[in-house]
């Protein structure tokens, strides 16, 4: 049940995403046999349908609600990051401070958790493993003792992910979370 063995995943420009029959030319975009898609929140929920990583009916509207939360705060961060220069310092205290709010809901949206939907993984757990790590990345002190963290670090505890983290090919360790250009690049071992 896994992806076609002829499946892409790209988020690397290659100026070919115009010619594969994407109805929305984009980074990233998958191809798992018939299924062409792109657009990150698309293919989150494709996977997790396909690998069962989906919530139950009576947790998909609070489970979408906490997807857009989490959308809400990855768009907050991308606009200071991609911001005035000028601007950038009062942008990055103002992210900041409003922060530490977002963490406790994340807290109290978790509760007993363990996961975003109680005891079952589902793909947005994956989803805040992206956005709230780059949060971390952008502000460590923010993240210190918190339910936050961890969440964070239950999810990367994952056999896969722990694997994934460890090994030479963590992807992690070498590319940024934003473009170089950015204000705010998110280099690795940099910050």
């Amino acid at each position: 049940a896994g992806l076609a063995q002829q499946a892409v995943v790209s988020t690397q420009s290659t100026g070919k995403k115009h010619s594969l029959g994407l109805d929305f030319p984009n980074l990233p975009y998958l191809i798992d046999g018939d299924v062409k898609i792109s657009q990150s929140v698309a293919i989150m929920r494709y996977l997790g349908r396909k690998f069962g990583l989906v919530p139950s009916e009576a947790d998909v509207a609070r489970i979408e609600v906490f997807e857009q939360f989490l959308m809400d705060i990855r768009n907050s961060l991308s606009k200071v990051c991609y911001g005035d220069k000028e601007k950038f310092e009062t942008a990055k205290a103002d992210f900041i401070g409003k922060l530490a709010k977002q963490l406790e809901e994340v807290k109290g949206f978790i509760g007993d958790g363990p996961y975003a939907a109680g005891a079952k993984l589902t793909y947005v757990d994956f989803m805040a493993l992206e956005f709230l790590s780059h949060c971390a990345a952008f502000s460590p002190e923010s993240f210190e003792n918190t339910a936050a963290a961890d969440y964070l670090d239950r999810i990367k505890s994952l056999p896969a992910l722990k694997n994934f983290y460890e090994s030479e090919n963590c992807t992690h360790n070498s590319y940024t979370i934003n473009a170089p250009f950015s204000q705010w690049p998110g280099w690795p071992n940099k910050q």
